[in-house]
């Protein structure tokens, strides 16, 4: 295997080779194609990936703070996404239609108000805790 020379030219096959000098514990063996080894099959269709779509995953490695960042925004982004098309909290939406991590400054009465779930006596009413909405 080019990997294992550790005089190769093949860029790849020098990181590869400096992968297994820096870890011991990686083992290479070999595993029979199509086996039906979850692992080898993974394997296979990154590489056919790969050849097909360029190179899907890489090692390279970013700074933890970058990455939380990354996530921060997506899960936001998505947050944001499931606010703005659900069907729940409209009323809620209508005032704050943005999302954020931020603690509102809303005390407990604003909330009841806002969102019209207190001991209102329509809301106690649609829970059949009063016989009368009025």
């Amino acid at each position: 295997m080019t990997s294992f020379n550790s005089k190769s030219t093949n860029e790849t096959a020098r990181k590869i080779f400096k992968i297994f000098l820096t870890n011991p514990r990686i083992k290479i063996s070999w595993v029979k194609a199509h086996a039906g080894n979850i692992g080898n099959e993974r394997a296979d269709q990154l590489a056919k990936d790969a050849t097909q779509h360029g190179q899907p995953y890489s090692h390279t490695r970013l700074p933890k703070p970058y990455m939380k960042g990354l996530l921060r925004k997506r899960m936001l982004e998505e947050w944001q996404t499931s606010w703005k098309n659900g069907d729940t909290g409209r009323k809620i939406y209508n005032i704050r239609p943005s999302v954020s991590l931020r603690p509102t400054n809303w005390n407990r009465e604003d909330v009841i108000f806002f969102s019209q779930h207190g001991p209102f006596l329509a809301y106690l009413k649609m829970f059949h805790l009063s016989d009368s909405d009025y």
